[in-house]
């Protein structure tokens, strides 16, 4: 992947999923209410570098592993 295809792709899946998974686990911990959009919040700003900084480790290897298996298909 190019670095700035790369860059593009970690920022906005990073924020999808981060945005996603934070919303879920707040809402499984403590419902719908007046606290929700501030404990969202507070996770997602944590969640965000976090996955952000996976993606762009991840999806290199993860796809220099997959040319290899899938380069006999």
């Amino acid at each position: 992947m190019k670095t700035k295809r790369l860059l593009t792709f970690a920022f906005i899946m990073s924020f999808c999923t981060s945005t996603v998974v934070s919303a879920f686990i707040v809402l499984l911990k403590i419902g719908v209410g007046f606290e929700f959009f501030q404990k969202w919040f507070d996770r997602f700003l944590i969640a965000w570098p976090v996955v952000f900084c996976c993606i762009l480790i991840f999806v290199p290897i993860i796809n220099k592993l997959l040319d290899l298996v899938m380069k006999n298909e």
